[in-house]
């Protein structure tokens, strides 16, 4: 498929797109994807991440498995 065939296409599915919030979504998801800007942690994202990888290192760390069980309890609720 050529880009101006995919283009075409892809204008086609958002013309048909009648939800708002899907449309707000897609539209972010473009802006995301042409913005160049570098982006720059706060220092509470950097406290984040040191303290999850000190988790890792604990073996603090559940299982994917693990995960999707307690989103299926938490979402039967």
């Amino acid at each position: 498929m050529s880009t101006a065939e995919l283009k075409i296409d892809l204008i086609n599915q958002i013309v048909g797109i009648t939800d708002k919030v899907r449309l707000k979504e897609l539209l972010q998801l473009l802006r995301f994807q042409s913005d160049e800007s570098v982006y720059t942690t706060t220092p509470e994202e950097k406290l984040a991440v040191a303290e999850a990888r000190e988790e890792i290192e604990k073996g603090k760390v559940l299982s994917n498995e693990d995960v999707q069980n307690e989103i299926k309890k938490w979402l039967e609720k």
